[in-house]
């Protein structure tokens, strides 16, 4: 993990774990430091399809360094809506971390999450603009306004 993303990643799960009352158990135990039982509690919450447990999840994954697990994780929350892990996602994407590096579809999750009201995600979009061209960049928002008006991906 970069220096960057080593500062921006605990800022972002803070932001990730805030609320979910379905995952406050795991965000506890999180927050004690017991992982393995937020795991626990969040693994059946998160197969069952809610987005806080996975972006929880997702979360300890990155911490441990299983960044295709973590990226797996960040992708079910982040199409279920989950402005932090839509962040968390394209950073993933922006650095290859877990996915294969693609600046094009960081743009695009940034995007959304701007869209969805996260306060940083715009400046986050304005920085990952700098690997993209702008006909890039205008292709990756196509390709943002079609996953929020056809379906989001399957997969990361």
């Amino acid at each position: 993990m970069n220096l960057r993303m080593g500062i921006l990643l605990p800022a972002l799960a803070l932001a990730a774990l805030a609320g979910g009352a379905a995952a406050d158990t795991g965000r506890e135990y999180f927050e004690r430091g017991e992982y393995a039982a937020a795991v626990a509690a969040w693994t059946p919450l998160a197969e069952s399809g809610d987005r806080w447990a996975m972006a929880g999840l997702g979360h300890v994954a990155a911490m441990r360094g299983e960044d295709e697990e973590a990226a797996r994780w960040y992708h079910g929350a982040a199409v279920r809506g989950h402005a932090a892990a839509q962040i968390l996602l394209a950073s993933a994407y922006l650095e290859g971390r877990g996915v294969a590096r693609d600046p094009s579809r960081a743009y695009a999750w940034y995007h959304i999450a701007a869209d969805n009201g996260h306060a940083g995600a715009a400046a986050a979009r304005d920085l990952a603009a700098r690997w993209l061209t702008p006909q890039r960049q205008a292709e990756a928002r196509a390709l943002a306004r079609r996953w929020l008006t056809r379906g989001m991906p399957e997969s990361p």
